[in-house]
């Protein structure tokens, strides 16, 4: 049900779904790619404010009523994107209105009741729950994308409405008993963001999704440079996602089995080798750098709330959980824009590829300094669990 949840909202439906209106919008209302891409950074903005906000009332008053509210709200802005939208001005607001009331939707609540529920295997467990965004991004666009085709963009988002109002299927069955309540709590301590380790864990994966995330939509580009065909590229580019679904899983269970900051920064290696495999092999070992990245992606959702779950405990899963996200989400959105602009500045792809190396370098190494967390003791309700760092929660 968690997976299926996860599948079913704004994550997925949104984030993987949004582009495929953009070349029927740019003849209806004039959209342009700036504009468009103005528009996705505003949604992406107003969900990282909303967050925290979903992540407080979380962890105070249980999971099940947020996620309905953010599922319900899911399907109004689709319905509202297929009939209100006329201009350029009510695509944007209503795309960042999107954001802004839907966030409830995210994989934050079953996240964290997945945390709650499983400890020896939470790492395998929260990357099967993220694998329904996977398998969303996989099956629902070419579906969306028909329906575009045989009855209009409008219809599409109609489509879209449908698939968001089964969201509230999980929701409402799947959030259900200790998993779906609040965690009892003693007093809040210091803010998260006072905390030496919160930061810490906070710049490691800013560092990473401001590296890495950004070559995901210049794939295909890139490799269109390097003198591939569009049927080529598109298909190297399909190659991320198969590996997305591989890494959920795969990432997961290491995570149990081995300290998890060193999978991290392995991770960002793996991923700065796929780079550098671009820079001097070119399109011959564009499957590598597929393979490579596809891991980046997959894994960071996964690593992202297992490294909470360890460090800060249930308690403030959604709090937590919340601001490490969204830090991640708005370096992944800004990411395109600044190798887009090294792009217009250089020419090539080349000095791209190089700073993010670079950066991937610097987020692994954050990794490993990690401290080291109980890997397999669950905490009592209510309890922190304690690392050797001092600033920790209490």
């Amino acid at each position: 049900m968690a997976a299926l949840g996860s599948g079913l909202g704004i994550s997925s439906l949104f984030t993987y779904n949004i582009g495929l209106f953009v070349p029927d919008l740019s003849q209806e209302i004039g959209l342009t790619r700036g504009q468009f891409g103005m528009a996705f950074f505003a949604a992406t903005i107003a969900m990282a404010v909303a967050l925290p906000v979903v992540g407080k009332i979380v962890d105070r008053h249980g999971a099940r009523r947020p996620t309905v509210i953010g599922s319900t709200m899911l399907v109004v802005g689709f319905l509202f994107l297929g009939s209100v939208t006329q201009s350029v001005l009510s695509y944007f607001v209503l795309t960042a209105a999107l954001g802004l009331f839907a966030v409830g939707s995210a994989p934050i609540s079953y996240m964290r009741a997945v945390s709650v529920t499983f400890d020896r295997a939470r790492g395998l467990a929260l990357g099967l729950t993220q694998m329904g965004i996977g398998v969303s991004a996989a099956l629902v666009p070419p579906v969306i994308a028909a329906v575009i085709a045989g009855s209009g963009w409008r219809w599409g988002y109609y489509a879209l409405a449908g698939f968001a109002a089964l969201g509230l299927v999980p929701a409402l069955i799947g959030l259900r008993g200790r998993s779906a309540m609040p965690v009892p709590s003693g007093p809040e301590g210091p803010p998260l963001l006072s905390l030496p380790l919160f930061r810490h864990q906070l710049a490691a994966f800013v560092v990473m999704a401001l590296a890495f995330a950004g070559f995901l939509p210049h794939f295909v580009p890139m490799l269109r440079d390097a003198g591939l065909s569009s049927s080529q590229a598109a298909a190297f580019a399909a190659l991320i996602g198969i590996f997305v679904i591989l890494s959920r899983i795969a990432i997961g269970w290491l995570a149990d089995h081995v300290h998890a900051p060193w999978v991290a920064g392995a991770v960002c290696l793996l991923a700065a080798g796929g780079c550098l495999a671009l820079l001097f092999g070119g399109a011959p070992l564009a499957p590598v750098a597929a393979a490579a990245f596809g891991c980046a992606m997959g894994a960071e959702a996964d690593l992202v709330g297992f490294l909470t779950s360890r460090y800060f405990g249930t308690a403030v899963f959604g709090r937590a959980y919340a601001l490490q996200y969204a830090g991640f989400m708005l370096a992944a959105g800004a990411s395109p824009a600044w190798i887009g602009l090294l792009f217009d500045r250089t020419g090539s792809y080349a000095a791209a590829l190089i700073v993010t190396s670079g950066l991937l370098g610097i987020a692994a190494i954050l990794f490993v300094l990690m401290p080291r967390y109980q890997l397999s003791e669950r905490p009592k309700d209510g309890d922190i669990l304690s690392v050797q760092e001092e600033g920790s929660l209490p």
